[in-house]
C-alpha cells in the first residue's frame, strides 16, 4: 500500500466512525506498525488530519480535517468520550448535620466518622482516649474532660458534616 492508498483509506476509517489510532489503523488496514505512524505523521506534517493526546488512554489519536461524520457508531463514539471526560467521582448524598452532631457527641472522635476524612478521625479517636485515659483516674479533671471532649467532639461533628455538604466528599476543614 502507497501513501495516497493509504490516505483514501485511513479517510473511509475514519469516517466510519473509528478512532485513529495506531493501533486501530494497523487493525483495520493490516499494515506494519511502523509503517501506519510513519504515514500518519506524513499526513499530520501535510495538514490532513489533527494528532491529539487522549489522556484517558495515554495513546495519540488522528483527526482528519474536515471529515464529518454521523454514522451511529461515532455518535455512540462522542458520547463515550463526553461521559469519560466528567468527574471521576461524583458528589455524595448529603449528611445531616444534626445526626453528625449526635454521634460525634455520643461517641467523640470517633463519630466523626461520620463525615470527616479517616485520618482525622484516627487522630482525635487516639488524642481523646490518651487524655481520657490520663484524666480518667481523677473526680474533678475526668468528668471535667469528658464534658469538654464531648462538647468539642460535637462541634467539630457539626462542622465536617457542613464542609462534607460543600464539597460532596469528605475534606479538611482549611483549605489549603
Amino acid at each position: 500500500m502507497d501513501y495516497a492508498e493509504f490516505q483514501i483509506a485511513v479517510i473511509e476509517l475514519a469516517a466510519t466512525g473509528v478512532p485513529l489510532t495506531v493501533a486501530n489503523v494497523v487493525a483495520h488496514l493490516r499494515i506494519d506498525p511502523a509503517r501506519a505512524e510513519t504515514f500518519l505523521d506524513r499526513m499530520a506534517r501535510d495538514g490532513r488530519v489533527d494528532v491529539e493526546v487522549d489522556d484517558v488512554h495515554d495513546s495519540v489519536v488522528y483527526r482528519v480535517r474536515g471529515l464529518s461524520t454521523t454514522t451511529k457508531r461515532a455518535l455512540a463514539d462522542v458520547d463515550l468520550r463526553a461521559w469519560r471526560m466528567q468527574p471521576a467521582h461524583r458528589p455524595a448524598p448529603p449528611k445531616s448535620v444534626t445526626l453528625a452532631v449526635l454521634l460525634a457527641a455520643l461517641f467523640p472522635g470517633v463519630g466523626l466518622a461520620y463525615a470527616a476524612p479517616l485520618r482525622t478521625v484516627l487522630m482525635w479517636s487516639v488524642v481523646i482516649l490518651f487524655f481520657g485515659k490520663l484524666m480518667g483516674a481523677s473526680f474533678i479533671l475526668g468528668p471535667l474532660f469528658w464534658t469538654c471532649a464531648v462538647i468539642v467532639s460535637a462541634l467539630f461533628g457539626g462542622l465536617y458534616a457542613v464542609r462534607f455538604n460543600q464539597e460532596g466528599h469528605r475534606a479538611a476543614l482549611h483549605r489549603p
